[in-house]
């Protein structure tokens, strides 16, 4: 599991393209690719950075592999 600062842990929150890259797709140098999935996994911005819950994005890639699965 990725390391999250204090602060991301109290509020189950990422904070950051890097942090949420580092999350998602296990390589911070792909934090451009966050914003174009901003929508589909449903991130924020808060305090003027992209953030999101770790819940909510497990939950929205499952239900698209789901999905996948299904059209398959």
């Amino acid at each position: 599991m990725p390391k999250r600062s204090h602060e991301q842990r109290r509020l189950d929150l990422i904070f950051g393209a890097r942090a949420l890259a580092r999350y998602i797709f296990d390589d911070e140098e792909k934090w451009k690719a966050v914003y174009r999935l901003k929508h589909e996994l449903g991130l924020f911005k808060m305090r003027g950075l992209i953030c999101g819950r770790p819940a909510t994005i497990d939950q929205r890639i499952a239900a698209r592999e789901a999905a996948m699965e299904e059209t398959a």
